[in-house]
């Protein structure tokens, strides 16, 4: 059985201007860190090899992941181990102020390999049916396509996951809280293990 490496993506930077609830409770680089640490632990505890992507606290250039990730991708291909990429970031609704739309959602590259399809469809089903979807009509696929720059430009099957939204006062208590945290990595985990089953890796 062949390996599997994960790729873990924590968004925006100290710098990154806005990312933050309008009461500033959650600011959206800080949560992306905490929240990748959690689950790279959580990973390394079920055996799971993986990376935190940016250890910097400082933005990292788009530019500059993606060439991180590939230049691992590259190193681990010669060895016979798959790679996937998970850009974890939170949401907002346009404008400025608090708003209604709610949930969990994902996007991957709109011209996407089979496999990012596939990351897209397990982390969409699952994040349904955990009651993570929140208020909105998604897309027949349950995910989006979209050209951000992290999942067009990185080689291996990539995912971008938007973990609720940062100006919705519900998402940010359930977002800061414990139990929140908990049942994000749950969906993380489900969705990994379903898609390493799937393509038979260890």
């Amino acid at each position: 059985m062949k390996k599997l490496h994960i790729l873990i993506d924590n968004g925006h930077g100290k710098e990154t201007p806005g990312k933050r609830s309008p009461d500033e409770r959650l600011m959206e680089w800080k949560w992306n860190r905490e929240f990748a640490k959690l689950l790279s632990e959580r990973l390394t505890e079920l055996n799971i090899s993986n990376e935190l992507l940016v250890e910097e606290d400082k933005d990292i250039s788009l530019k500059n992941r993606c060439d991180r990730a590939n230049i691992t991708y590259k190193a681990l291909k010669c060895k016979n181990i798959d790679t996937i990429f998970i850009s974890i970031h939170v949401n907002a609704a346009a404008g400025s102020g608090w708003h209604n739309a709610s949930g969990f959602t994902c996007y991957i590259y709109t011209k996407a390999g089979s496999k990012s399809v596939r990351l897209g469809q397990i982390f969409s089903k699952n994040s349904k049916e955990m009651k993570l979807t929140g208020n909105r009509s998604l897309p027949g696929t349950g995910y989006y396509t979209a050209n951000f720059y992290v999942v067009k430009n990185t080689l291996m099957p990539a995912i971008l996951c938007e973990n609720m939204f940062m100006d919705n006062k519900e998402d940010v208590e359930f977002l800061l809280s414990a139990e929140g945290k908990k049942k994000l990595i749950q969906l993380y985990e489900n969705s990994i293990l379903e898609y390493m089953k799937e393509y038979s890796y260890e």
